[in-house]
Order: structure tokens, then sequence, then C-alpha cells
């Protein structure tokens, strides 16, 4: 049984700054991606410090936005490569591939070993029609760079807006579902198996984040309920039987932070929030959060509003460790502006 614990203290700890490009840089701009911008995809980091990146919604210019099921790697000596381009997945007689997932966004995805898991997400197809939350599992060779679908689907049903991370070698997913568990991935049987927790768990979400602090534990932050946003943050020990004590209190953190990374047991959440009157409206601060060894932790502001050099504010977009130390962010959506297709890299300094 793992325990859920509450981080609830804030206090800066950590320091960054942005700087020109081409310098030493906390932003520095990559080549842009053959692909045209997108949101919602889904991007895991390989050992290599490659990042695969997979589906969401593609705009390109001129035109409607469409969910996609393309697949593109990115590396810090090459840059963005695109090594499947999106195709139709429905054949002719009504018959479905077999090779490849279906187009999607909001899914969720990390690398394990020598392949990465896709894990169920949501295609919107007709617009106007709500589309269909998916349940299925898919497998890709990062060698072969060859898709299997799994036989077992997601337990308890269809999920999108779900998080998934390797935490140590261990794969967990949280869904709304998750109230007194989580689901650890099995990789003999090639399913997901529900693991009981203990202790004060995050409540029913969805479009909340993870991230691994270090081998043991699993951040969690943030949410969309309903027409509000949570800012609240918790540690899943893995290594804890039994119940433990949790603290709750005022977080000032961003109500909802899009993606995440993490490096040593600091994590680092780009962020947009909801305003009074205002709708959503994208962030673009920087903050981390460093957990200590008694199950608190500290929030700190490392990169305000008007910071040098910074990328326009977004969500959707996706954050992960690249082999430079660094954490790349790519494409995201200004809700009902725009839809980005550029990359950054950002670093942070203890």
């Amino acid at each position: 049984m793992s325990a859920f614990l509450l981080s609830v203290t804030m206090q800066a700890s950590l320091t960054a700054s942005w700087q020109p490009v081409p310098a030493d840089d906390a932003w520095q701009r990559t080549a842009r991606t053959s692909s045209p911008p997108r949101s919602g995809p889904t991007a895991s980091a390989d050992q290599a410090g490659n990042v695969w990146l997979f589906g969401g919604y593609a705009e390109p210019e001129g035109k409607p936005r469409h969910v996609v099921n393309d697949l593109l790697r990115y590396d810090g000596g090459s840059g963005w490569q695109q090594l499947q381009e999106p195709i139709d997945v429905t054949l002719k007689g009504g018959r479905v591939r077999d090779n490849r997932p279906g187009p999607r966004l909001a899914t969720a995805s990390c690398v394990v070993g020598d392949e990465m898991l896709v894990f169920g997400g949501w295609d919107p197809q007709t617009p106007g029609t709500g589309g269909v939350i998916l349940d299925d599992v898919w497998s890709l060779s990062l060698a072969k760079q060859t898709w299997r679908r799994l036989a077992a689907p997601m337990p308890g049903g269809p999920a999108s807006r779900h998080v998934v991370c390797n935490v140590g070698g261990t794969v967990i997913l949280h869904t709304f579902r998750c109230l007194d568990s989580v689901l650890v991935w099995d990789a003999a049987s090639e399913t997901l198996k529900e693991q009981p927790t203990s202790g004060t768990p995050p409540s029913s979400r969805g479009l909340h984040v993870a991230a691994a602090a270090d081998g043991h534990t699993l951040v969690v932050f943030g949410s969309a309920l309903a027409e509000d946003m949570v800012n609240d943050a918790f540690a899943l020990d893995t290594r804890v039987v039994g119940a433990l004590a949790a603290e709750s209190g005022p977080v000032r953190a961003p109500a909802r932070a899009l993606r995440h990374c993490r490096a040593g047991a600091a994590s680092w959440f780009a962020a947009a929030q909801r305003r009074a009157a205002r709708g959503l409206v994208p962030d673009e601060r920087v903050w981390a959060l460093t957990l200590d060894d008694s199950g608190g932790g500290e929030w700190s502001l490392l990169l305000g509003e008007d910071a040098p050099n910074a990328p326009g504010p977004r969500n959707a977009a996706t954050l992960s460790p690249v082999g430079s130390g660094g954490l790349l962010l790519h494409g995201g959506w200004r809700p009902f502006v725009s839809t980005y297709g550029d990359s950054h890299v950002l670093k942070v300094e203890a």
C-alpha cells in the first residue's frame, strides 16, 4: 500500500534567469518542426535524452484544427524529426488498423525501458458530437518505431485528461477514478493493476499533472473541477505501508499546472490559471515545488510574468527533460487566440 502526502508550504529555494539566445540561457529557441502547430499532445523522454511526442490537436495555418496521430522525436543534436505522418486508421469496409493508434489528445504516455506506453485519451471525431473517450493501451518500440495494441484495455473504463509517470522504474497512472488507489503497470502481463493507497489522496480530478520527484515519490498537482480549478499538491510515497498523517493548508501556487518535469527532489511547473470574469487565461510564470524528507514541501516562484525572452503564455503544451539538462517546452494553445508550433529549452539552477 502506498500513501499520499499533501505538500503545503511555500518558500523560495531555487533561482532562475532568462538570458538572450544564443548564450547559455534560460529559454533557448530550438528549430521549428515540419508539422503544424499543435496543442494537447503527449510527450515523454527516454534515457538517452530524446523526447517522443504523439498526437494532439494540429492547426495548420489557415485551416481548422484537427486531431492527429503522428509521431515526432526531438534530440539536442538534430532537433525535431517527424517519424510518422498522420494517417486514417479506418480502412475501406470499416476495418480499423491494428498497427497504429488512432488520433487523440488528452492522452497520457511514459517511457519504460525501450518502449513508450500510451494510455487512453480523447478522439473528438466530428465537431459537435463530443467524440469518444478511449480505453486502449499501446506500446511503441523506440528502436523500431513500431506500434502494438496491447490486449488488455485500461481497467475501469475509458479515461482522458489523466496522468502517468515512471517513478524509479514503476509506471503509475492516476485517473478521475483513483480515489483511494492508483493504477500500476505490470510489465509481465502488460496490464494495469489497482494499487490501494492511504493517507490524504487527491479528489477525483482530470487535467492535472504529475512528476517523479525522485525514485520513489510521485507528485500530483492541480486540476480543473467543474467550473473552477484547484491548486493543491500531493506526494505519493511508493515505499510507505499504512496510513501517514497529512497536513493541509493554503498553497500559493498556480491554479492549474500545464506540464511538468523534475530533477532530484524538485519539480518544475509551467502554469495556466482561471481568473474571474476572464475565462481561462494562460500564465507564463514558472514554479518549483521542492519536497523534504518529512513529507512537506516548498513552493518557489522561479520566473515571473515579465521574465526576459520567455515564450508567450500558453496551456496544453508539453514540458519534458532533454539530454542537455534542460526542459523542452513545445507547442500549446492560447485559448481562442493562437496555437503554437515553437520549442524552447528552460534551464534552472539550484
